[in-house]
């Protein structure tokens, strides 16, 4: 059986038969000048939309670790993660870890994770920032759950990523029981009512979502000085079914003579006698092409391979390459709550550098494998302002691209 038979059938035994618990992020659309871009939104690029207007991180949160500069710190990743009770337990009983922070945790505040990366500091510690902001909401878990049962408000307990209590939609909104097709947009009849509508055209043509699509694409992109370019995401469950991983598709009209695997005794012996010499950066490469953990990231990510960002709080990193140390045990508890333990929660994949990077630079250009995320598993903010905003640092792991 070749690699490749091997690989195909490794892949229909581990992923296709199996569902997964993750949900994956996929670029939806170019932020245009006329989108209103709100805190509830998650998207790439661009500029941050803090939880209130006068409420900011302070400033040594948003300069880069290693050249202590703000310059060159550009966002990369602003999601969405409200939290609801269930789910911090559940990652809580993954750590073994006694807490009360469900009962704590309110499912109406609003929270946002912040991903910087510094453009000249590349390869260096604490080059890429992570910051998490909660806003309190005015509602309560109690009054929450009340207006839940009563059914006179939105449903309090929608986790965002957590497609079980919606199946058609995470960040759907539900309105005379019918749900909004982008998973990001606003509880809008209209996801692009900036759009002018031309009265003229038949009603069936006005409400054709292709046809507000394309006269979204038309419009002009917004620009952002000095900042990467902005696109909106959307989330979809993971799913292996009926799918065959990208590296593992051979071109239909690809045929292969199979004398080309005859060898006779001479040329092995000429093999020997002149020995196949590689470019060190290729044999580099060759080496990491043979670490076992970056064929699995490649066969996973290759089923659906135009991710940007992968979520499953609580869960387990898909690592980008073998490590010599266990990333998950050397990540530092929360200083703000030491009693506490930080878990993953998210991770940016390497598909996100061809979105964001207009032009590609050999010196510069982003040139990481995943960027992961842990955040405090009891979500808990030391401190909040007058508007009920905190901000606090969380622990970002990055693994860099052709990196042991």
């Amino acid at each position: 059986m070749s690699r490749i038979e091997e690989l195909e059938s490794d892949s229909e035994e581990n992923y296709s038969t199996k569902s997964s618990q993750v949900f994956l992020g996929f670029v939806d659309a170019a932020i245009k000048e006329s989108d209103k871009v709100t805190v509830e939104d998650s998207f790439i690029g661009g500029e941050p939309i803090w939880l209130h207007p006068d409420s900011v991180p302070e400033k040594e949160l948003l300069k880069c670790g290693a050249c202590k500069s703000q310059d060159n710190m550009k966002l990369i990743l602003q999601a969405f993660a409200p939290l609801d009770p269930e789910q911090v337990e559940d990652a809580i009983n993954k750590t073994n870890l006694q807490s009360s922070a469900p009962r704590n945790v309110n499912s109406s505040d609003e929270r946002v994770l912040y991903v910087f990366t510094c453009t000249k500091c590349s390869r260096k510690p604490n080059s890429v920032r992570c910051i998490r902001g909660v806003k309190k909401s005015a509602v309560d878990g109690a009054l929450g759950a009340t207006m839940k049962d009563r059914g006179t408000e939105k449903n309090f307990s929608i986790n965002p990523f957590d497609l079980s209590q919606n199946a058609t939609n995470p960040f759907s909104s539900v309105s005379n029981g019918k749900t909004d097709a982008n998973p990001f947009t606003q509880p809008s009849p209209d996801p692009f009512e900036s759009i002018p509508k031309n009265t003229d055209a038949p009603a069936e043509e006005i409400n054709n979502p292709k046809n507000a699509r394309k006269q979204h694409d038309a419009l002009p992109d917004k620009k952002f000085e000095g900042k990467f370019p902005g696109f909106f995401l959307y989330v979809d469950e993971e799913s292996f079914k009926n799918k065959t991983p990208d590296h593992l598709k051979l071109p239909k009209n690809l045929k292969i003579d199979k004398t080309a695997f005859e060898f006779s005794e001479e040329d092995d012996k000429s093999i020997v006698k002149s020995p196949v010499s590689l470019d060190p950066r290729t044999e580099k490469l060759s080496k990491f092409l043979d670490d076992d953990v970056f064929q699995k990231f490649q066969e996973i990510v290759g089923y659906n391979p135009l991710q940007v960002l992968r979520y499953d709080f609580g869960g387990k990193p898909l690592y980008y390459s073998a490590t010599n140390v266990d990333l998950e045990k050397i990540v530092p508890p929360p200083g703000w709550n030491p009693s506490s333990k930080r878990v993953f929660e998210l991770q940016l994949m390497p598909k996100m550098i061809m979105d964001l990077e207009v032009t590609v630079s050999v010196t510069e250009g982003m040139e990481w494998g995943t960027i992961l995320v842990f955040t405090d598993v009891e979500n808990y903010m030391p401190k909040f302002d007058e508007h009920g905003v905190g901000y606090v640092e969380e622990c970002v792991r990055v693994q860099w691209e052709s990196d042991k």
